[in-house]
């Protein structure tokens, strides 16, 4: 099909004409042209923008019928059928997207195209909403939730997902495009020790390493507007496996407009300013954002602050080159300071980004008589230094610490004093690397401290073509293209004092953490090449569309994803009826946590003399063992998800009803977990003092066979998830002035991990106490979490007063997980701690003392978590425009209280208070 309309350019239709016309706006109650203005018909491909006296031309369009588009900052897009069968000279009058059209858009609008199902915010949504950030105009969209809007703590964005299990991948796997290019989370590194402890919660606050990005960046005054892709996208995203969030800022002439908004979380000023600065030179958009956010009006000592600006020039060159070139500061900081009322642990921490973004993206319109429509390019550079702290005074914490970072090596706390053992041999190491260094016993209580220093450089890089040409009574649209994606950290990294460092982690005995330069990581490599074919035709009277597309992506290590997507929809009753269907696979890179994870550290206490009442304290002496393991992945592979979807339109006079259900499937998504390649055997030997010579000497105590355990990445993550979307748009009542929508969502995720479950609970931390460990069924325990959420709007207005009133009832019916256990009682495998080999368990040999320990105490307990009765939420939004200059808006919210049912098998019926809060926020907006 990608080869069909080359193949047949000789029979293209000859028949094309001109389509020119004025775009005027009202100003005043006068009428004037409109610079600036893009005009385009997107089913052919063909673009174009008004000049100074604000003239269009569309040259060469097909006759037959066409959708044209009129899209300007700040107006309300023109969308009109045109049946061409000649040349046409138009005018188009630019309504002003204010709360005094009669029927004013503020809610999200579902569409389905060549990009699947997707949903589209506009900019009089957003400031109706009051939105703080790009995670709260998710709850616009069916299935979202209502939250009240704060900057409260790093917001990552979820598509379709219920599941708590795979909620961190799912935003890895959502990719948000701004102004034409992602922003990108591939290069953050800012944790701790993700092989050690597990988990790779950022410092600080921010964007977890291995989740998506902290959305909380995006001011939402700086956006024209917003489009969430649910369904399968184009091929011309990439780098994905959930979703796609298209956010376009603000760009073009518009008149100062500052806003001030408030609620019991967060204080937020902006301002913005377009300028067009002449017929030929353009327009320069000018925007800043500053907020202020606590987590809690009575706990001042957590807080959060953002400031944004952008500037953003726009003008056309040679009458057929559209660009738009911006430059965005972004700034966030996430600050704990030590609360007073704690003198125990003295907590205190930051997370702060300073970022900033170069961006360019243009179009260079063709429009001859010839395929080639239009050549489009998209460049971005982006910098981020981020600066990460936490310090917290540790209490327990006796451990033993190593300044080497070589495996082997054989520290003592006297350095330059040699230790031998009864036959003379010498303990401790000598390796030139290790000068200097020594071993030391960290005290019962301590000042902790860790800093963690990124330097992420972000590059992106794409161009595409775009051709079309007419066979007949079928319209071919294809896209050839290619893109360029780069992520590297040159940080400084992870610094802590080798007398204070990070706390031991009790997840993995006898870990310890160690300092680690990012600038020494392999830079992230992605290289994407795409194909997509748009066709369109009539059949039997019915319009039948199909978007078919093939993209290849090459990422660092050789490894490339193929990944084919359709989408397709056909009228049955023409302007009535109609379906449509997508089917894709999407693929996601690993990120530099995944691909090159910092080794694990060890250390195992040889002597350890420190506090022995009978040897003075010069005496004393200390030695341990360090072992070092690589803790990467070879067998790491792209992560990938299936995704298909079938739905229906209605429309019935003015009343539209989609529904759509879907099913998708990910195998092998990331995570950080337990793997038979992440567990090593080490001898473990312990020495004790003999002898009564000034010399100590040192006699074998004991030696064991243990295993050291770390976290790898691994793609052991399984999400299977299916649900069903309605949205139901019943249209504006002029009797009444209200519009009514109704949308919802049911959805159910089935997550587990398909390796084996680890089990060593009964292990000591002595090297004799150290057992096997045991091996259950792959995929033992499966999780499922279930969502069903209902959200009412009504929308009352009286265009001649700008006033907007929109009363939100949301109900969520069910949100409940629970566990279903496999084999959990007997293994099926054990690792040795012999020689770290994997064997069969027998289960003769269960009641053997080698063997027992591996048995699982099963007191089974599972989780019923259930929301019953439903959770109502009642929200009120209220704007209302005074005079041309002014606007004022107000929301609250009010939870009805409920109870959460927390069942368990041994305890049924038991329930927890979900609680009932109001909230309530206003904002002020000024136009000059």
């Amino acid at each position: 099909m990608l080869l069909f309309p080359v193949t047949a350019l000789a029979q293209q239709d000859k028949k094309a004409y001109r389509i020119g016309g004025t775009v005027y706006e009202t100003r005043a109650a006068k009428s004037r042209p409109l610079h600036y203005a893009s005009v385009s018909i997107p089913a052919y491909g063909i673009i174009a923008q008004t000049d100074g006296s604000g003239r269009f031309e569309l040259p060469n369009v097909p006759a037959g019928a066409a959708s044209l588009q009129v899209r300007f900052l700040g107006k309300v897009t023109i969308d009109t059928v045109l049946q061409i069968q000649g040349d046409k000279d138009l005018q188009f009058t630019m309504q002003q997207s204010d709360f005094r059209l009669v029927e004013v858009n503020v809610t999200a609008k579902t569409t389905t195209g060549s990009n699947g199902t997707a949903s589209r915010i506009s900019r009089a949504a957003i400031d109706h909403l009051q939105a703080n950030s790009l995670a709260d105009v998710m709850a616009l969209i069916p299935g979202g939730v209502t939250v009240n809007p704060d900057l409260t703590n790093a917001k990552q964005l979820n598509i379709r997902n219920a599941g708590s299990n795979t909620e961190n991948m799912n935003a890895f796997g959502t990719t948000i495009m701004m102004n034409g290019a992602p922003m990108s989370n591939n290069a953050n590194l800012q944790s701790l020790a993700p092989g050690i402890t597990g988990g790779s919660a950022s410092i600080g606050g921010g964007a977890s390493p291995n989740a998506g990005f902290d959305v909380r960046n995006i001011s939402m005054n700086n956006v024209e507007s917003v489009e969430v892709i649910r369904g399968v996208p184009g091929v011309e995203y990439g780098d994905v496996t959930a979703g796609v969030v298209i956010v376009n800022t603000k760009a073009g002439a518009q008149p100062l407009t500052i806003q001030g908004r408030t609620n019991p979380n967060v204080y937020q000023l902006s301002a913005d300013k377009g300028f067009n600065l002449g017929k030929r030179n353009g327009a320069l958009n000018l925007g800043m954002d500053y907020a202020y956010n606590t987590n809690d009006p009575v706990q001042q000592y957590l807080k959060y602050r953002r400031f944004t600006g952008r500037a953003m020039y726009s003008n056309t060159f040679f009458k057929q080159l559209s660009t738009t070139t911006s430059l965005d500061l972004l700034y966030g900081k996430d600050t704990r300071n030590a609360n007073p009322d704690d003198q125990v642990t003295k907590t205190a921490s930051s997370g702060e980004d300073l970022g900033f973004i170069f961006n360019t993206r243009g179009t260079y319109r063709v429009n001859k008589k010839l395929w080639l429509r239009n050549i489009n390019y998209v460049a971005r550079v982006g910098y981020t230094v981020k600066n990460s702290f936490y310090e917290t005074q540790n209490t327990s914490a006796n451990a033993p610490y190593s300044m080497t970072t070589n495996n082997g090596s054989i520290l003592t706390n006297k350095p330059g004093t040699d230790i031998f053992d009864v036959d003379g041999n010498k303990l401790n190491t000598s390796n030139p690397l290790d000068q200097g260094y020594f071993a030391t016993y960290l005290p019962s209580t301590y000042m902790g401290r860790y800093d963690i220093n990124g330097k992420e450089l972000n590059t992106f890089f794409k161009a595409s073509a775009t051709f079309f040409n007419k066979i007949g009574a079928t319209n071919h649209r294809w896209i050839l293209g290619a893109d360029f994606k780069s992520d590297k950290n040159f940080g400084d990294g992870k610094t802590f004092s080798d007398t204070m460092p990070p706390m031991r982690s009790f997840s993995s005995v006898n870990s310890t953490f160690r300092k680690r330069a990012f600038s020494d990581i392999p830079a992230l490599t992605q290289v994407g090449l795409y194909a997509e074919e748009n066709f369109n035709t009539r059949i039997a009277g019915r319009r039948f569309e199909l978007s078919a597309g093939l993209r290849f992506d090459n990422f660092s290590g050789g490894q490339n994803a193929l990944s084919p997507r359709l989408n397709a929809s056909l009228e049955i009753v023409p302007q009535v009826f109609s379906i449509n269907g997508a089917y894709g696979k999407l693929a996601k890179a690993p990120s530099v946590m995944y691909l090159h994870p910092e080794n694990a550290y060890f250390e195992y206490v040889n002597i350890n003399e420190i506090g022995v009442s009978n040897i003075p304290v010069g005496q004393q002496v200390l030695m341990t063992t360090t072992r070092v393991f690589n803790t990467e992945n070879p067998h790491l592979e792209i992560a990938k998800n299936e995704k298909a979807e079938i739905g229906f339109r209605l429309n019935v006079n003015q009343a539209t009803l989609r529904v759509t259900g879907y099913k998708e499937n990910m195998d092998n998504g990331y995570s950080m977990n337990r793997s038979i390649y992440g567990y090593k055997p080490v001898v473990f030997n312990e020495y004790r003092r003999t002898g009564d010579g000034s010399q100590p000497i040192y006699e074998l105590a004991a030696s064991n066979n243990v295993l050291a355990g770390f976290y790898m990445p691994t793609n052991n993550l399984v999400s299977r998830t299916k649900g069903i979307e309605m949205d139901l748009d019943l249209g504006r009542f002029k009797a009444i002035r209200t519009a009514f929508s109704l949308n919802g969502a049911l959805l159910t995720t089935e997550s587990y991990n398909k390796d084996y479950t680890y089990f060593d609970d009964f292990s000591g931390n002595a090297g004799s106490d150290r057992t096997h460990i045991g091996l259950y069924e792959a995929g033992m325990v499966k999780r499922y979490d279930q969502s069903a959420v209902t959200m009412l709007r009504a929308t009352h207005n009286i265009p001649r007063l700008g006033f907007v009133v929109t009363l939100t009832t949301q109900v969520i019916w069910n949100e409940s997980n629970y566990q279903r256990f496999g084999n959990d009682s007997i293994p099926v495998k054990y690792i040795s701690k012999e020689d770290g080999q994997v064997y069969d368990y027998d289960v003769k040999r269960k009641d053997e003392p080698e063997f027992k320990d591996l048995l699982r105490n099963v007191n089974r307990i599972t989780e019923v978590k259930e929301s019953w009765p439903p959770l109502v939420t009642f929200n009120i939004n209220v704007s209302k425009e005074i005079a041309d200059y002014m606007r004022v808006s107000f929301f609250a919210n009010n939870m009805f209280r409920t109870y959460q049912r927390a069942e368990s098998k041994r305890i049924p019926g038991t329930y927890e208070k979900r609680g009932n809060r109001f909230f309530y926020g206003l904002e002020l907006s000024l136009k000059l």
